[in-house]
């Protein structure tokens, strides 16, 4: 045997000892990775396939007419067009649908809703389940707790709008008497964590540091500890608010309006500016940040 020969053999011998090796630690690491996969198992949180939250249904409420509830409302709504922000709106309050009156001019509309009837508010889920808007606002009838509780129980709102990807925002506007207290109690004894809190003091009702029932109720000692977040919704003067009311304008309407003079317009102006100063505070919760976002992406 030559020497050539001698080396190949030598090199065959080698080869084949490599690969029993690399086989043999293969399988070794198999076993190992098998044997750390039995005891970390336990240990192990497989991420769930939850559904990612798209949006908000922001749902304004009242103790009764006058409260100031549809005027927030408005204001809130007004606040999505300056922003340019993608939206639906409802009003389910036929008795006195400001909302609708102010805002159905202004593209895409508002759309009335009737929670007192079976099957009368069913578009709000079909329209959040095909149209998918980043955001949707609905002014709920004065003292309509019970009627949307039903309304709640009968189609699962609630379970139905987290699956589709979006949050409730419940927004409460207060005045001073025992009955705004009352029914919020009422409202987060029946949400409870389904939904967030926002919680507005109409300064028409008097001064911030007025509002006693609601600042020393357990219901908010309660809701605080849920994070609920409370803000101010500035007084408008009459005048204004009646020159509003009389036309049944959209707020930006009268800015540009020819037949409003000019104190109304600069009131008008100071309110919209202050109104979106306290709303920011509550931004995410209301839809703001999260569909400005997302429009962005």
């Amino acid at each position: 045997m030559n020497i050539d020969s001698q080396n190949n053999d030598s090199l065959s011998t080698k080869r084949t000892q490599y690969k029993r090796s690399t086989h043999n630690d293969v399988d070794s690491l198999d076993s190992t990775t098998e044997g750390l996969a039995e005891v970390l198992s336990p240990h192990l949180q497989i991420p769930k396939n939850e559904t990612q939250q798209t949006g908000w249904v922001v749902i304004i409420t009242g103790d009764k007419g006058g409260v100031g509830k549809s005027t927030f409302a408005r204001g809130l709504l007004q606040l999505y067009i300056n922003k340019k922000l993608k939206y639906l709106a409802y009003d389910s309050d036929h008795r006195n649908a400001q909302l609708y009156r102010h805002y159905n001019s202004v593209e895409p509309g508002v759309k009335q809703l009737d929670i007192f009837t079976r099957g009368g508010a069913d578009d709000l889920l079909i329209d959040l389940d095909s149209e998918k808007p980043p955001l949707a606002l609905v002014d709920l009838p004065a003292q309509s707790g019970a009627f949307f509780e039903e309304f709640e129980k009968d189609l699962g709102v609630f379970d139905a709008v987290k699956e589709l990807g979006y949050r409730v925002t419940m927004v409460s506007v207060l005045s001073r008497v025992k009955d705004s207290v009352n029914i919020l109690r009422v409202l987060h004894e029946y949400c409870g964590d389904r939904v967030d809190y926002v919680v507005v003091k109409n300064l028409f009702h008097g001064e911030a540091d007025k509002f006693e029932r609601y600042d020393n109720s357990e219901t908010r000692t309660k809701l605080l500890k849920a994070g609920v977040i409370e803000i101010l919704m500035p007084d408008l003067f009459f005048k204004p608010y009646d020159y509003i009311d009389e036309k049944n304008l959209p707020f930006s309407a009268v800015l540009e309006s020819k037949e409003a003079n000019i104190v109304i317009k600069s009131r008008v102006s100071a309110w919209l500016k202050e109104f979106e100063q306290n709303v920011l505070i509550a931004g995410r919760l209301l839809g703001l940040e999260n569909a400005a976002a997302s429009q962005a992406a």
